[in-house]
């Protein structure tokens, strides 16, 4: 590892207090990081003054980068929509004002669109080395646009290094052009901690949530269609008939949610499924500590894909075998039959039958569990990641 690490400015739309997994892995790096060697640049919004107090680096919060989200949420055609109601100007002026101010030698990019171009830019007129994250779905939707396409492919080019959260994220880069010597692979780490979750807890949720003497079956996640809840709800009817005390908890929120809840009510399993949408992380680990399997068979819909999945990691560190979908970046997160188990996600039928294998196999629930708990505690710390940042910014 280079013996001096060279002060770095992430600029990046996602970062906490927001929710979300790409921010909570860009915090992960940060407070792992030198706090003299890293300065954020992420957008301002509710509570994010508390939030930044509490953090030993600096954080420079602009509306500038929160008018961007505005705009990306409106999704479809957002590029030419900031093209023509963004000052796209007004926020180089302000990272190079941060980057003079501070004395930063190299810029992180938290998306490749469209911050990426900004980095490109900055590059071209001041030769600043610049690194870009990579998640998957990030450097797969822009491709459907040949225009997008040859600006990633720019930003690639010239970038210092790209990280990507697996090596499917990896692969897809080198395909872009990428040089296979400049990728890093930093894999995402668990956000919850496994502390010891007292016995009273766990009974208290199985109390409130009627689950007493049930078998638990858990997702947690965004409620998008690439996470495959439909198709658990799909197999629900034949995993009752051998397993007829089983219960279906769905943690989250998101789009797809009253979808998913028609589904469950067309099919009479009002009183198997629970969508839980307000479920606080201090709570987390108690769910996955009380859940008996844990299931999310994410499948790849045009370019939305999972480029890892950490919820998989998180149920491990509990002790829980997970089933999860053959897609994208997942067999990495999963490796079958050794932490869990793995199907084709478009195979109702294969998920009813991994679902009944576990819930009716105590000693393979068991075993499956324990072996993941004992390869995410070996392999998925962020310290050790973190090596592997820290070995690019010299």
């Amino acid at each position: 590892m280079p013996t001096l690490i060279k002060k770095s400015l992430l600029i990046t739309l996602e970062f906490p207090p927001q929710t979300g997994g790409v921010g909570n892995y860009y915090y992960n790096i940060c407070k792992n990081l030198p706090a003299d060697k890293i300065v954020v640049m992420a957008p301002a919004g509710d509570k994010t003054e508390l939030f930044d107090r509490e953090q030993k680096f600096p954080i420079i919060r602009l509306k500038k980068l929160t008018e961007i989200n505005r705009i990306i949420k409106a999704e479809a055609g957002f590029f030419s929509r900031l093209a023509k109601k963004f000052s796209w100007t007004g926020l180089l002026g302000d990272i190079k004002k941060i980057v003079v101010e501070h004395k930063i030698e190299l810029i992180q990019v938290g998306q490749i669109l469209p911050l990426g171009t900004l980095a490109l830019i900055m590059n071209k007129k001041t030769k600043l080395p610049y690194l870009v994250y990579t998640h998957g779905l990030d450097i797969l939707l822009p491709q459907q646009s040949q225009h997008k396409k040859i600006i990633i492919k720019k930003i690639i080019a010239k970038a210092k290094n790209l990280i990507a959260n697996s090596q499917f994220t990896g692969d897809e880069l080198i395909k872009l052009g990428a040089d296979s010597q400049k990728i890093v692979i930093v894999n995402p780490c668990p956000n919850v901690v496994s502390q010891e979750i007292s016995e009273w807890k766990v009974n208290e949720i199985k109390e409130d949530y009627h689950l007493k003497d049930k078998k638990i079956l858990l997702t947690v996640g965004r409620l998008v269609k690439r996470k495959g809840h439909d198709l658990v709800i799909e197999a629900l009817p034949k995993i009752l008939e051998k397993v007829p005390d089983t219960v279906y908890l769905i943690i989250g929120n998101g789009p797809e949610q009253k979808r998913l809840e028609t589904l469950a009510n067309q099919k009479s399993l009002r009183d198997q499924v629970q969508f839980l949408t307000n479920i606080t992380d201090a709570d987390l680990p108690a769910f996955y500590s009380a859940c008996d399997v844990f299931v999310m068979p994410a499948r790849q819909i045009g370019p939305d894909v999972e480029g890892f999945g950490t919820v998989y990691l998180e149920a491990n560190l509990f002790g829980k075998p997970v089933i999860a979908g053959r897609s994208g970046g997942i067999p990495e997160a999963v490796i079958d039959r050794q932490t869990g188990l793995l199907v084709d996600p478009k195979d109702v039928e294969a998920i009813a039958e991994a679902v009944i294998n576990l819930l009716t196999k105590p000693e393979l629930n068991e075993k499956l569990g324990l072996q993941g708990m004992d390869r995410v505690i070996q392999n998925f710390d962020w310290q050790n990641q973190i090596e592997k940042i820290k070995n690019i910014l010299g």
